[in-house]
């Protein structure tokens, strides 16, 4: 039995090692998606107009990153930003992507495209 156990005793360290480097790179690599909801903030809106109050305020994301760099994101920092600054007063319902800011590095986040519908407050006679 000690024959077995001692028998090239340097390479089954070896071995051992080489496997655990390599389980320990494996798991630092893990990919992690969260889902996540978000505060909708609109800017920029164009003059004379206004967002109709139908909008949805909250978006779903997912986060997807390194599992600890995931992780450690908390949802409450990060706001799903639309700006409307390239839209002119004759458009009325916009397909708009948010952008997820600020995002720390290594996290990416997906957001389905909303609708905007705009409303004009002038008041034509």
């Amino acid at each position: 039995m000690k024959r077995w156990i001692f028998e090239n005793l340097g390479l089954k360290l070896l071995a051992f090692l080489i496997a655990f480097s390599l389980w320990a790179y494996v798991g630092s690599r893990q990919i992690l998606e969260r889902k996540v909801v978000l505060h909708l903030e609109l800017t920029e809106i164009p003059a004379g107009m206004t967002v109709d109050s139908s909008v949805r305020t909250t978006v779903p994301v997912v986060l997807t990153g390194r599992k600890e760099s995931v992780l450690e994101v908390d949802p409450d920092d990060l706001t799903a930003v639309v700006s409307l600054k390239s839209y002119t007063k004759d458009k009325k319902d916009l397909l708009v992507h948010p952008l997820v800011q600020p995002l720390p590095s290594g996290v990416a986040a997906t957001v389905s495209a909303i609708h905007v519908h705009l409303i004009s407050t002038n008041n034509h006679k």
